[in-house]
């Protein structure tokens, strides 16, 4: 096998066009100019940007099929989000990395004082997660605390810090430590519970020990039973209900183990191949709580059956591929420390959701990235999108052209 010499697919502005490499005269260009001259070339050009983008419009497509089936009224709303979604993914893909990366210290701050502020918001659901806005619209800034979240630890390990030292990571965790603390009180325990598991990619990327992260995580996991009366009520139930194996009396399918019970069910009514678009009547008739959000992936099992719940779980793994082809060409420890927070973040915020909606894990309430209705998790997934995008075409590894015999 011969390997043949390979150039970069990137295209050049197009002719006519501002670009922001021109020495000559004339107005700067616009970012519409930018987005169209500079981001959709390499977009073009790379075939790992092909494959991330067909798998985020699949799982889109099949997210505005099931909100549809949720609730005609839900379906506009997911159309805009997406849009809005695409369009800052664009739009985010215009600033080099490390100057997205620069702005890390003050994006975290002002997502962590949206943690604080909205504690003072009204409660919904009982809970203080959201800022509601004109038009029945919301944001929540826990899904956008995620992104800051990545980003300054990314910023934190650009300092040249020797992460095999035990000193280097006191200030990580106590950087994760302050978006759990503000998000478990929400409370959210799904979400906090995102945040190490990023941190710990981060860190084994950026070459921390590993003796040093499993004594830690030993630490934090004979702290953890402690924290178990401080849990409400609905919380220390659905972790109990994981080691009862009795069958479920009328009382708690009446209420902690309902969710479960009906994502179940309405996985199973889906068969192999689903009872299609006209079906699903218990999800029509609202018997399942959440369909829209966090039980989404129920509602595509039971219209698709088992053969589209493999195809949503083969989507979700072939972005992850993409995201691991992308670090590992990465010319730098923080591109790809920055891919690899940024992708386990999404992949295990998918693996969650789909565990707790099949009864293998307990419901924590958390959405499915690309799928769950909401403008916040949809904006949230396509920018850590466009981030990890960003660090793929400007690498010139991963955009030169495909390797032929």
């Amino acid at each position: 096998m011969k390997w043949e010499k390979r150039e970069s697919l990137i295209a050049p502005p197009l002719a006519g066009t501002a670009s922001p490499d021109d020495s000559g005269h004339g107005p700067p260009p616009t970012l519409l100019q930018k987005v169209y001259t500079q981001v959709v070339p390499r977009l073009v050009a790379s075939r790992v940007a092909w494959l991330m983008l067909l798998a985020i419009l699949i799982l889109c497509t099949a997210s505005l099929i099931a909100v549809h089936i949720c609730g005609r009224g839900l379906l506009w709303r997911q159309e805009i989000h997406i849009l809005i979604g695409l369009a800052i993914l664009l739009v985010a893909m215009v600033p080099k990395p490390r100057s997205i990366v620069a702005w890390s210290p003050i994006i975290f701050a002002f997502t962590m004082l949206l943690l604080v502020a909205v504690r003072f918001a009204p409660a919904i659901k009982g809970s203080h997660r959201w800022f509601i806005l004109p038009g029945g619209f919301d944001i929540q800034p826990s899904e956008l605390a995620k992104i800051g979240f990545v980003l300054i630890i990314s910023w934190y390990m650009r300092q040249g810090r020797d992460m095999q030292k035990l000193g280097s990571l006191v200030v990580p965790f106590i950087l994760v430590a302050i978006p759990m603390g503000l998000i478990v009180i929400e409370p959210d325990l799904g979400t906090a519970l995102m945040f190490p598991v990023v941190l710990y990619a981060m860190l084994i990327t950026a070459g921390a020990r590993l003796r040093h992260l499993i004594a830690i995580a030993l630490i934090a996991l004979a702290i953890a039973p402690g924290c178990y009366p401080f849990l409400h009520h609905y919380q220390q139930q659905r972790i109990v209900s994981m080691f009862t194996f009795q069958k479920p009396t009328a009382h708690q399918l009446d209420g902690n183990l309902y969710q479960k019970q009906q994502s179940e069910i309405a996985e199973g009514s889906g068969g192999l191949t689903g009872q299609g678009l006209g079906g699903t009547m218990a999800i029509r008739h609202g018997l399942l709580p959440e369909a829209s959000n966090d039980f989404i992936f129920a509602v595509v099992a039971s219209q698709f059956g088992l053969a589209g719940a493999l195809l949503i779980i083969v989507l979700y793994f072939l972005f992850f591929a993409a995201c691991l082809e992308i670090a590992d060409n990465s010319n730098d420890v923080m591109g790809r420390v920055l891919v690899v927070g940024l992708s386990t973040m999404i992949i295990t915020q998918a693996t969650i959701n789909i565990g707790m909606t099949t009864g293998i894990i307990p419901v924590v309430g958390i959405t499915l990235p690309f799928m769950s209705y909401g403008g916040s998790a949809m904006v949230a997934d396509m920018l850590a999108t466009a981030l990890i995008l960003n660090v793929a075409l400007r690498d010139r590894r991963s955009t030169r052209a495909l390797r032929t015999e």
